[in-house]
């Protein structure tokens, strides 16, 4: 039984190559951002892996950006994007998230303006498209309602930033589609718990999912797991540690974050 709200929590964190090799092996959601994944990863073990009945979510890194007053290498984050949707047929497995700027309403429909082509092909690939959502001076279901207008379908996910800053549950309790995504958090605090609530209230059948850097709080764990793992021909004693945790910690579990 799933004890919580999602139908999926991915755990992210999991960019490095040693750290994806452990979601292979466990075959455990995985959440890594565009610009930090190898060639090997996009060309070969992300395809590998969601032909194995895998599940992806693809970060743009525009919060860790934000955070570090960085610019966006778009470029970047769409190449990235357009190989792995090539190399996995557009497969719905795997959930990338549209461009945006945190925290900046305008600045992200101006970003949905300029991409809305690209950003409309990718929907159209079959993948599942997460369209983030950020607070502003028009509501969120108005918002969520350009965004339709804009790309011409509502087939994408909604992506509502986690934090209390971000959206309301009062502005949540505005919005009625059939995909949600959760960013940035899998723990059920009682804010986020009360934006799930206004979420299901009115969309009760939609989907909900979730992600959040699991490894962050098991980084002094994985490090001595590492130290007691036996050398191995082809893995790391990295890969694993972490399959080790995975396996005994993971979200599928129902343990939180």
């Amino acid at each position: 039984m799933n004890p919580t709200p999602w139908s999926i929590a991915y755990h992210s964190g999991m960019s490095s190559q040693s750290d994806f090799r452990a979601c292979i092996n466990t075959g455990a959601p995985a959440g890594v951002v565009a610009g930090l994944l190898t060639t090997q990863q996009v060309l070969a073990a992300i395809p590998r892996y969601i032909r194995e009945g895998g599940r992806l979510f693809i970060d743009s890194g525009a919060f860790t950006a934000f955070r570090k007053a960085e610019p966006m290498d778009w470029k970047r984050v769409f190449q990235v994007y357009e190989f792995v949707i090539n190399g996995t047929d557009g497969s719905p497995n795997v959930s990338i998230v549209a461009p945006d700027v945190v925290g900046n309403q305008a600045a992200t429909f101006a970003l949905w303006k300029e991409h809305r082509d690209k950003i409309r092909s990718w929907i159209d690939s079959g993948v599942r498209v997460i369209v983030p959502l950020q607070t502003g001076p028009l509501p969120a279901d108005q918002l969520l309602h350009a965004a339709i207008e804009l790309l011409g379908t509502d087939r994408f996910c909604a992506g509502i930033p986690s934090n209390e800053a971000a959206m309301s549950p009062a502005e949540c309790s505005l919005l009625r589609h059939h995909d949600f995504h959760i960013l940035g958090r899998v723990k059920l605090n009682d804010e986020v718990a009360a934006k799930v609530a206004a979420l299901k209230a009115n969309s009760p059948d939609a989907n909900l999912t979730a992600d959040a850097n699991w490894l962050r709080s098991r980084t002094r764990k994985a490090g001595q797991l590492r130290q007691a793992m036996p050398m191995h021909m082809f893995e790391s004693r990295r890969t694993q540690a972490v399959s080790h945790l995975l396996r005994e910690e993971g979200y599928a579990l129902g343990v939180e974050a």
